[in-house]
C-alpha cells in the first residue's frame, strides 16, 4: 500500500505501482478491439463464408462472441483473484493471450471464419478472467487518495485503446498483405503486454483458504451474494453498468444517427465518435482533480445530470438539425458544408459532453466498489460488475431493436426514451443510497445566508 499522501494523478505513469498494469491493460482493450475489428472486416469485405448469413447478423453474433464469456468466466476467475496472489495470475493470462493471438494467425491463414470466431471467443475469455484482477489490484497499490486519479488514467488509457485497436484493425486490411499484418500486429502487442506484466509488483492474496467454486451458474450466484453484501457497493455496480447500458446505444446508434437523422457523411461519423471519446477522457481525468485527493461521489449525480440534459438536448438538436438541413434527393452533407452551420456544432457540443458527462459518472463509481467492498471479496465483486455489466449492454441491444424495430421510433425518439430510463434509475439508486445526494447538495448546491 502506498503512503497515504495523494499523489498528483500524472506521476502515477512514471511509478512501478502503476504503469506496468496501466500498459497491461493498455495492450489488452487495444488487442481485443484490433482483432474484432479486423474480424468483422475480414466478414465484410474479405470474402470469407458467412454460412448465408447477413452481415448484421455476422456483427451482433461477433458482440455475442464478446459478451458470452463475461457471462460464464469472469466469476470463475475472480474468486481465484481472490484466492491466489494477483501479478503471478495477470502474467498467465497474458501468456495465454500471446498463445491466443498465435491460434489467431494460424485461423488467418486458413482463412477460417470457424476459428476466427473461436479465436474471438478465447480473446473475450481472456478479457473476462484479467477485468476483475485489473480493478481488484489498484487499492492493494494505491491509496485511497489516489484511487479516483488512478482510475480515471485507467478509463482514459481504455477508451484510448480501444478506439485505436478499431482504427487500426480496419486499416490494417486495406493495405497489401493485410492478413499478415493482423497477425505479427496482435502478436507483438500481447507480447509487449506480458513484458509489462512482468513488472507489476506482488499482490498478495486476499483470502488464501477461499473454497473454490467450478460450477459457474453457482459461483456466479456467490458472486452476486458477496456483490450484494454492501448495499452501497451493490447500486454502484447497478449505476456503474447504467453506464455501459447508455454508452452501448450511443455508440451504436452514433452512425445511423448521423446517417438518417443529420444526413452527414461518414467522416461525420468519425468526427462524432472522436468527440465522444475525447469527452469521456476528459471526464475521466477531471475526476482526480474535482475529487481532491479523496472518492467523492458527489460526482456522480454530477454526471449524472449532465448526462440527462446533453442526452435531450442530442435528440432535440438532432431533430432541428434535419428540418432545418434536409439532404437533397439523397445526398449526404460532407463535413466541410456542416461546419458552417450552427445546428452542427450544437450536435458536436452534446455529443462532446455526453462524453465528459459518462467518464464524470462512472470513475467515482469504480473507485467506490473498490474501496468499500470486502477486501477478501473484491475481485468477486467486481466480478459480479462484469456479469451485471454484460446483461445490460445486452438489454441494450435489445431495447434499440424493440424501439426502432418493433415500435417503429425514430433515434431522436430513442434517445429520448432513454433519457426517461435513465431518470427512473438515478432516482432509484439515488433514494436507496442518499449518500449520493447528500454529498452533492453539500458539494455543489450554495447554502443560503
Amino acid at each position: 500500500m502506498s503512503s497515504p499522501e495523494a499523489s498528483p494523478q500524472f506521476s502515477l505513469l512514471s511509478q512501478r505501482r502503476f504503469l506496468p498494469l496501466f500498459l497491461t491493460q493498455l495492450g489488452g482493450a487495444f488487442n481485443d478491439n484490433f482483432y474484432k475489428s479486423a474480424l468483422l472486416m475480414l466478414f465484410t469485405y474479405g470474402g470469407i463464408e458467412r454460412w448465408g448469413l447477413s452481415i448484421d447478423v455476422i456483427n451482433n453474433l461477433v458482440a455475442a462472441t464478446l459478451i458470452i464469456p463475461f457471462l460464464l468466466f469472469a466469476p470463475i476467475a475472480g474468486q481465484y483473484a481472490d484466492k491466489f496472489e494477483k501479478s503471478r495470475f495477470i502474467r498467465g493470462i497474458k501468456v495465454a493471450e500471446i498463445a491466443i493471438m498465435s491460434l489467431g494467425a494460424v485461423a488467418l491463414w486458413l482463412n477460417s471464419a470457424a476459428l476466427l470466431l473461436l479465436v474471438l471467443f478465447l480473446t473475450g475469455t481472456q478479457s473476462a478472467c484479467f477485468s476483475p484482477l485489473k480493478y481488484a489490484i489498484l487499492p492493494q497499490h494505491l491509496s485511497a487518495e489516489a484511487l479516483t486519479g488512478g482510475n480515471g488514467l485507467m478509463h482514459t488509457g481504455t477508451s484510448l485503446a480501444i478506439f485505436l485497436g478499431m482504427i487500426a484493425g480496419t486499416l490494417a486490411l486495406s493495405v497489401a498483405g493485410g492478413y499478415w499484418w493482423v497477425a505479427a500486429g496482435a502478436l507483438l502487442v500481447a507480447w509487449l503486454g506480458w513484458r509489462a506484466s512482468l513488472r507489476i509488483p506482488p499482490a498478495p492474496s486476499a483470502d488464501p483458504e477461499l473454497r473454490l467454486e467450478a460450477n459457474p451458474y453457482k459461483q456466479t450466484l456467490r458472486t452476486l451474494a458477496c456483490a450484494r453484501e454492501n448495499p452501497m457497493v451493490f447500486w454502484c455496480i447497478i449505476g456503474n453498468s447504467w453506464y455501459w447500458f447508455l454508452g452501448s446505444v450511443y455508440l451504436t446508434q452514433l452512425p445511423n444517427f448521423t446517417r438518417s437523422v443529420l444526413s452527414g457523411a461518414s467522416l461525420v461519423v468519425s468526427l462524432l465518435l472522436v468527440l465522444f471519446l475525447v469527452g469521456i477522457c476528459i471526464g475521466a481525468l477531471l475526476c482526480a482533480r474535482l475529487s481532491r485527493g479523496h472518492i467523492e461521489p458527489a460526482l456522480v449525480p454530477l454526471g449524472a445530470l449532465l448526462v440527462l440534459v446533453f442526452g435531450v438536448d442530442l435528440a432535440l438538436a438532432g431533430q432541428s438539425f434535419a428540418a432545418a438541413h434536409p439532404a437533397v434527393e439523397g445526398a449526404l452533407h460532407p463535413l466541410a458544408s456542416m461546419a458552417q452551420w450552427s445546428r452542427t456544432w450544437r450536435v458536436a457540443v452534446d455529443v462532446l459532453m455526453l462524453g465528459v458527462a459518462g467518464g464524470l459518472y462512472v470513475v467515482p463509481l469504480t473507485a467506490l466498489i473498490q474501496e468499500r467492498s470486502r477486501p477478501t471479496h473484491r475481485a468477486q465483486v467486481i466480478a459480479a460488475g462484469n456479469v451485471i455489466n454484460a446483461l445490460f449492454m445486452v438489454a441494450a441491444a435489445l431495447v434499440g431493436l424493440g424501439a426502432l424495430g418493433g415500435l417503429g421510433l425514430s433515434i431522436p425518439q430513442l434517445f429520448l426514451t432513454v433519457a426517461v430510463l435513465h431518470v427512473l434509475l438515478c432516482i432509484g439508486v439515488f433514494l436507496k443510497q442518499p449518500e449520493f445526494l447528500v454529498r452533492f447538495r453539500a458539494r455543489f448546491v450554495p447554502v443560503r445566508q
